[in-house]
C-alpha cells in the first residue's frame, strides 16, 4: 500500500512515530524550516517516481515547510493534516505527540492539490461566503485541513477545485450541526 509513497516530515521523532506505525512507510526529514536545498533536490526527485505526502507539525514551522516543499514542487503533491489539539503532549506539539490512531486518520484523509486547473472559486464569493473565523475553521476542519488564514484556505480551495457550490453545501451542514456563527 506505501510502496509508491513517501512522507516528508519535519525530523526524526516523527520519522519513529509514523514508522512505528507503517514500518515499511518511507519518510524524508526536512530537520526544520530551514530545509537545505540538497534535501528539496531530494525530495523533487524522488516526486518523479513516487507520490509526495506532506505531514508536518500543525504549528508555525510546520506549516512554513509544507508552503516551502509545496511550492518547489509547484503544488504537485498531497497533503496530511492533524489537528493541533490532538497533537498535544507534554507541552510540545507535533506528529510525534500524536496518537496512532490520530496519525491513521490523517493519512486515510490526505488531500491533493492541483495547480493546473483554473480557479474554481472567485475572491468575492470565498468573502462573502466565508465570513467568519468559525465557518473558516469548520470548512478547514471538515476538509481535513489544519486551521489556516483565509488568504491560505482560499488558495487551497482553488488548488483541490472546491467551487462555490461545494463551499455552500459544506457551510449548510454546520447550519444543521447548529454550529453557525
Amino acid at each position: 500500500m506505501w510502496d509508491n509513497i513517501i512522507i516528508i516530515v519535519e525530523g526524526k521523532t516523527d520519522t519513529n512515530k509514523i514508522q512505528s506505525i507503517y514500518p515499511n512507510l518511507t519518510c524524508v526529514e526536512t530537520n526544520g524550516s530551514a530545509i537545505d536545498g540538497s534535501i528539496l533536490q531530494r525530495i523533487k526527485q524522488l516526486s518523479l517516481t513516487h507520490q509526495i505526502i506532506i505531514f508536518t507539525d500543525p504549528d508555525y514551522p510546520g506549516q512554513k515547510i509544507r508552503q516551502i516543499v509545496s511550492d518547489y514542487l509547484d503544488n504537485k503533491c498531497s497533503h496530511a493534516f492533524i489537528d493541533k489539539n490532538l497533537a498535544i503532549k507534554n507541552n510540545k506539539v507535533g506528529i510525534a505527540q500524536a496518537v496512532p490512531e490520530t496519525i491513521k486518520k490523517a493519512l486515510a484523509s490526505v488531500v491533493h492539490f492541483n495547480s493546473n486547473q483554473e480557479p474554481s472559486l472567485s475572491w468575492h464569493d470565498y468573502i462573502i461566503l466565508v465570513d467568519s473565523k468559525p465557518k473558516r475553521d469548520y470548512l478547514s476542519q471538515n476538509l481535513h485541513f489544519t486551521k489556516v488564514n483565509n488568504k491560505t484556505l482560499y488558495k487551497w480551495l482553488n488548488l483541490m477545485g472546491v467551487n462555490k457550490t461545494k463551499v455552500q453545501e459544506i457551510l449548510k451542514e454546520q447550519i444543521n450541526d447548529g454550529t453557525t456563527k
